[in-house]
């Protein structure tokens, strides 16, 4: 028997439905006890000892205080991440295996593996052999969900079969070709990118924000090029005649468009959100700074603080809680809101004619006074006088109450110019606890661990701040306050792993939505003037917070009270865009990952809703604009 028979052999072989349910049983079992294995080996590793037994008056602080560090080191004992990673590895198992690829993909594998361990056995170019491997399980992950994308596109009806069409083009066009290769490449060198020499903490938030962002940002481009090429160039090139010429109406050819350009993109997130998700769980296990080993600090009792960081303020779900705004007696804030808009209004319109156009004015002119007079009473709350102490109460922190996680209290302090050279002594008391005095530079956002203790039976913790130091009593030279932003109340809701779940799920409904303006505008634009148009509203969709933040200290207004005309209409068109893409911007999937904020359900729906409304706008839209084309119109040429 030749070597082409025993290889068509095998490949007959691999598609028999007998052989693919055997593998796959295999695989599930190997699976399975893989996960028993470790759960095993780790449960007779124990845990080493943290803290003393609480015996004093302080055992309450000692006892949630030893809960959190064993909470810290059980991550090292958690079946959670390995079973994930096992997970993921079973599911591209069976992807393989069910498209008649095992054998193959076996093969490819081990002649893979024989020069990779040659390199490790011999030293040299080792330090490409995380990259080179990576290429490899990437490449080849691609290749599997494509594959099995296409196949799940085979079922009947136009949509899908405009869909397959899309997908096979995806790989034949060059332009898209190039961004996955580029995609596959930077996945695979950015660890090798990362400083081994910066804390453990650091290198996971740069792996996370360059990883996840920017494999979002290569994915959203190549989503925008490719839904606007794939429309535009068959109408350019006359391919369209072949579909349309057919039993396929407008809708069906668009929505198969668009289907095809959200699956690929599903694909090659899923395959970089694998890769980011593993390589985070092997980064989580190298030593962390003040650690022999992994999780075993230098000192053999407590934690490192490198590590304690990383797991309860980047790998975390966190939900953040800012403190309650002062309470307004109404009858009064309305009778100041009142004896100010009286002058103000007179002093802008004086010589304005009563009429339906003053009344509009003094309208607007009163509420923004009452904006600017509600800012202004909480900016003075949030202000401290020298010597002087504020009261502030988080309310809603019922659910951490008995939580095995630390809170953290993130403030920012402001003073006069706010002088990098200089630095202020401020007192924090948290509840019944001591005074604790902090020094701590101005304009810089800085993070306290709090107990779980501080929190009170009605999910309350009030804090009062002293401007100086509350031991010396000696106070700081000038007022100091925290900016509208500058004082929360942190606490861990929730897993990693299903925080980073919803963060690739928000990622991809930003995705279906950028498919569908692409494919929109070039119903009835040409390729470059598409890409323009679909570009454009991405920069404002991915800007609208930056720009409606902005908005704020733009003004409309000369010091005199006259209007700019110029500015006022640039305002309008700013706010308009901003407001149309809030929902958008609000999301920020890879900023709450890398700060270890948690996505929430409430938030993707919202977000999943609003995105939806406006993609189903844009396709009724594009049908419409379609309709009335005479795309398929025999010339005589």
């Amino acid at each position: 028997m030749t070597l082409r028979d025993r290889l068509r052999a095998l490949d007959r072989l691999q598609q028999a439905r007998t052989f693919k349910v055997i593998a796959s049983v295999l695989v599930t079992l190997a699976s399975v006890g893989g996960i028993v294995a470790i759960g095993v080996a780790l449960k007779a590793s124990g845990q080493p000892d943290l803290a003393p037994a609480a015996t004093d008056a302080a055992g309450t602080a000692i006892d949630q205080t030893s809960r959190i560090l064993r909470d810290v080191v059980s991550a090292r004992t958690s079946l959670g991440s390995s079973a994930a990673m096992i997970g993921i590895a079973w599911g591209l198992c069976l992807v393989v295996i069910w498209l008649g690829l095992s054998l193959t993909y076996l093969g490819l594998g081990v002649a893979c593996a024989l020069p990779l361990w040659g390199v490790w056995l011999t030293g040299i170019g080792r330090d490409a052999i995380p990259m080179i491997a990576g290429l490899g399980v990437l490449a080849g992950s691609f290749i599997a969900l494509m594959r099995g994308a296409m196949l799940l596109m085979s079922l009947p009806g136009p949509v899908f079969a405009i869909a397959r069409n899309v997908l096979a083009e995806s790989t034949r066009m060059r332009l898209s070709a190039v961004f996955i290769i580029l995609l596959i490449f930077m996945m695979a060198a950015l660890p090798t990118l990362l400083d081994s020499e910066q804390p453990l903490r650091y290198r996971m938030q740069a792996f996370l924000q360059y990883g996840t962002g920017g494999a979002f940002w290569l994915i959203a481009v190549l989503t925008l090029l490719f839904s606007c090429a794939t429309v535009a160039f068959e109408q350019r090139d006359k391919i369209i005649w072949q579909t349309m010429t057919k039993p396929v109406r407008a809708w069906e050819y668009l929505l198969g468009k668009w289907l095809g350009v959200v699956t690929l993109g599903a694909v090659l997130l899923g395959v970089c959100a694998s890769g980011i998700f593993m390589f985070a769980e092997h980064l989580r296990g190298q030593p962390a700074v003040g650690e022999r080993a992994a999780y075993v600090a230098v000192e053999e009792r407590g934690v490192a603080e490198d590590r304690f960081l990383l797991e309860t303020q980047v790998l975390a779900a966190r939900v953040q809680v800012d403190p309650d705004p002062l309470p307004l007696d109404d009858e009064q804030f309305r009778k100041n809101v009142n004896a100010r808009a009286e002058t103000f209004i007179n002093e802008v319109l004086g010589d304005m004619a009563p009429g339906p156009e003053r009344r509009v004015r003094e309208a607007e002119l009163r509420a923004e006074i009452e904006r600017s007079l509600g800012r202004a009473v909480q900016d003075e709350y949030r202000a401290i006088e020298p010597g002087r102490r504020e009261f502030y109460r988080f309310s809603g922190l019922g659910s951490a109450r008995n939580s095995t996680r630390p809170l953290f209290f993130r403030f920012k302090v402001n003073a006069g110019s706010n002088p990098p050279d200089q630095t202020y002594k401020v007192s924090f008391q948290f509840g019944g606890t001591a005074p604790e005095v902090r020094e701590v530079g101005l304009g810089q956002t800085q993070t306290l661990p709090i107990l779980p203790g501080v929190i009170d039976e009605d999910g309350i913790a009030k804090l009062v701040i002293v401007n100086g130091d509350a031991g010396t009593m000696i106070a700081n030279p000038e007022t100091i306050s925290f900016p509208p932003d500058g004082l929360s109340l942190s606490y861990s809701d929730g897993t990693f792993g299903a925080n980073f779940a919803r963060v690739v799920g928000a990622l991809w409904i930003k995705l279906a939505f950028l498919a569908m303006v692409g494919v929109f505008c070039s119903t009835f634009m040409s390729f470059p003037v598409a890409c323009l148009c679909a570009f454009t509203i991405f920069f404002a969709a991915e800007g609208s917070t930056f720009l409606l933040a902005s908005l704020e200290n733009f003004w409309t207004e000369d010091r005199e009270g006259k209007t700019l005309y110029f500015n006022t209409a640039v305002s309008w068109v700013a706010t308009g865009i901003g407001n149309a893409f809030t929902v958008y911007g609000d999301l920020r999937p890879t900023a709450r990952l890398v700060e270890g904020l948690k996505l929430s359900f409430s938030t993707m729906a919202l977000g999943a809703g609003v995105l939806l409304a406006w993609t189903l706008i844009l396709f009724g839209a594009g049908v419409g604009i379609f309709r009335r084309r005479e795309l398929a119109t025999y010339s005589g040429n």
